[in-house]
């Protein structure tokens, strides 16, 4: 005989269950000088010592190790209370509603479920409350095992959980982050860029004798001229990327013109009253005027400082949700009983 779940609806305003309660005695200190000043220190240095407390890796251990306690208890013994208890509440509610519309956004959710019709409330509730039932009734069956998208699925969740509690843990001080710097130094080195225009002649259409003639006679009259890197489009063929180009890197002028074209164009002095060329790619001849050139270099720590210490605290989270997950497994005996067979 199938036991009936049980419904709770709780309304936004239904109180808490877990009510914690300080009472706090007003006092009046008559010595505001002296106590006030002893009291001062006292706290500095315990600022200082639970600083120097927190840096130590075995505390670390201790924080994720209790941490994940706190939750596997936490979690656990909810379901085991009252597995037959389905509550429908705001948050359960919320989440069941984004994961439906595939978007997420608590506080745009938030209005269209207070502003719902009643009767799609309650439709939504009914569907949440079947969803949820004939999973508590598959994971009771045990469903879930040997089933590896839900495997990796609940793994993900617990390294998500790990993370969280790395969190508490991370803590870069200044010589940390100039440590982390020197050692990712070529990470954040930053290529040299260029600015130049062209002119381009196609091969397409015509032979490549008489398009290399026809841009060494431009050329000519480019310097003469002393065209300006603003006049360029007058002159050539429309080409198929850009005509102007202005502080890319050597991938992207790559991309357009080839390594070869590329290199050549890098390698030159910028020069505003200078045309060089030919060059040639894959797609005909060029004429580069080259106006500015910014060389490769290392930034300073201070001009990047917040992306360098969002790298560093993501590394250092890493390692300890790394450490935290060996930790778990060291407490487990494995078994291994499989041994491979002899190939003859």
């Amino acid at each position: 005989m199938s036991v009936p779940y049980r419904l709770t609806w709780l309304s936004e305003d239904a109180g808490s269950p877990f009510l914690f309660g300080h009472t706090i005695t007003a006092g009046v200190w008559e010595s505001q000088s002296f106590f006030t000043t002893e009291i001062y220190k006292l706290t500095e240095i315990s600022i200082q010592v639970m600083k120097s407390f927190l840096k130590q890796p075995l505390v670390h251990f201790l924080l994720i190790g209790f941490g994940f306690f706190l939750l596997f208890r936490v979690f656990g013994d909810e379901n085991e209370i009252d597995s037959k208890t389905v509550v429908v509440d705001k948050e359960a509610l919320m989440t069941y509603f984004q994961y439906r519309s595939k978007a997420f956004n608590a506080e745009v959710f938030e209005e269209k479920l207070a502003s719902l019709p009643q009767e799609e409330l309650d439709k939504m509730i009914q569907d949440y409350v079947r969803e949820e039932v004939l999973y508590r009734e598959a994971m009771a069956m045990g469903l879930d095992r040997e089933d590896y998208i839900i495997k990796n699925r609940m793994i993900q969740k617990v390294e998500f959980l790990s993370e969280g509690i790395g969190e508490l843990a991370v803590n870069i001080t200044d010589e940390d982050l100039e440590n982390f710097y020197e050692e990712n130094k070529d990470k954040y080195y930053e290529p040299a860029r260029v600015t130049f225009t062209h002119v381009f002649f196609k091969t397409d259409n015509r032979g490549d004798l008489e398009a290399s003639q026809l841009s060494e006679n431009t050329l000519k009259e480019l310097n003469l001229k002393k065209v300006p890197f603003e006049k360029a489009p007058a002159y050539g063929e429309r080409f198929y990327y850009n005509t102007n180009y202005v502080e890319r890197g050597r991938d992207y002028v790559v991309s357009h013109f080839g390594e070869e074209m590329a290199d050549a164009i890098l390698d030159a002095d910028p020069d505003p009253s200078l045309w060089i060329g030919p060059l040639r790619s894959e797609y005909g001849y060029h004429l580069v005027l080259i106006v500015g050139k910014q060389e490769g270099l290392y930034p300073e720590l201070e001009e990047i400082k917040e992306r360098v210490l969002q790298d560093a605290r993501y590394e250092r989270k890493e390692e300890i949700k790394q450490q935290s997950i060996q930790a778990v497994i060291d407490g487990y005996t494995v078994e291994v009983t499989y041994k491979r067979p002899e190939i003859n």
